[in-house]
């Protein structure tokens, strides 16, 4: 992976972004800060906070602490840079200025360094609850369900937004973009459920409230229906019906509708049956 690979990267691709940014930590330091390193370091670091930011919790006083950190970094390297073209080489060893200007540099490194290190192990805990799916002993298998079918109702839903004339432009770009990202998402071979489910109900909010306010038969209901259908498609692909979950799952005797589950197994079944032959 190469700069502009990095910076492109999904920031779900936390993985590939975090092993990225570590080594061009480690090159960076163990390369003497040379001018061409320092030149990236800004994209670098910012498309590792907004990682951070965005997959996880940054908090505004730690991301703050963060950016400060970052900020006397480049500060301190201008100021080393200097010295270094000015300073020759034999002069170098001798120089309390340098010495004590690459000293500052050397700790503030380490002090980003040491707040990375913290920050991707918080993440990968965070995402590691997160992407816990309740599976209920197999019952629920949110990767059975319908992409195909979800992503339609999705892009119907954008369609609706684009004809939508009581928001502004740039109202109707932020939602579409972010429903689009749940497009790509669902592209992937694995999909997060827990993060998919979340945006598509965060938009169907953000929608309610907004066609509460347009008032009248606004698209932006009719896209609300639509992202809320998806919730249906979830609800009847994703559920496992067979006699081992169901057993696992129940208390089959305090059911008064075992009846019908055994029916719709045993419907289950002959459609599966029927779809093989």
């Amino acid at each position: 992976m190469n700069f502009t690979d990095y910076l492109e990267a999904e920031t779900e691709d936390t993985e590939i972004i975090f092993k990225f940014y570590l080594e061009y930590l480690l090159n960076f330091s163990s390369k003497d800060f040379t001018y061409e390193d320092q030149l990236q370091l800004k994209g670098i670091v910012l498309k590792f906070s907004n990682c951070i930011h965005e997959v996880s919790y940054f908090e505004k006083e730690r991301r703050e602490k963060f950016n400060l950190i970052v900020e006397n970094l480049i500060k301190q390297l201008k100021s080393y840079r200097r010295i270094k073209r000015k300073s020759s080489p034999f002069l170098h060893l001798f120089n309390p200025l340098r010495k004590d200007t690459i000293s500052h540099v050397q700790e503030t490194f380490e002090e980003l360094y040491s707040m990375s290190i913290e920050l991707i192990t918080e993440t990968k805990k965070r995402r590691e609850y997160k992407t816990n799916s309740l599976e209920l002993n197999g019952f629920y298998l949110p990767q059975n369900s319908n992409k195909e079918e979800i992503k339609k109702l999705i892009n119907e839903a954008i369609n609706l937004i684009h004809t939508d004339n009581s928001i502004t432009e740039k109202t109707k770009k932020n939602i579409i973009e972010y429903l689009e990202l749940v497009l790509k998402r669902l592209e992937r071979e694995h999909v997060n459920w827990s993060t998919v489910i979340g945006n598509i109900k965060e938009t169907i909010i953000v929608l309610g409230a907004l066609g509460s306010f347009v008032g009248g038969l606004s698209p932006l209901f009719e896209a609300k229906q639509k992202l809320e259908e998806t919730s249906t498609v979830i609800q009847k692909t994703s559920v496992n019906l067979n006699f081992n979950t169901i057993n696992k799952t129940f208390n089959i005797n305090n059911i008064e509708k075992i009846g019908e589950i055994n029916s719709a197994i045993i419907l289950l079944n002959e459609e599966n049956k029927n779809n093989d032959e």
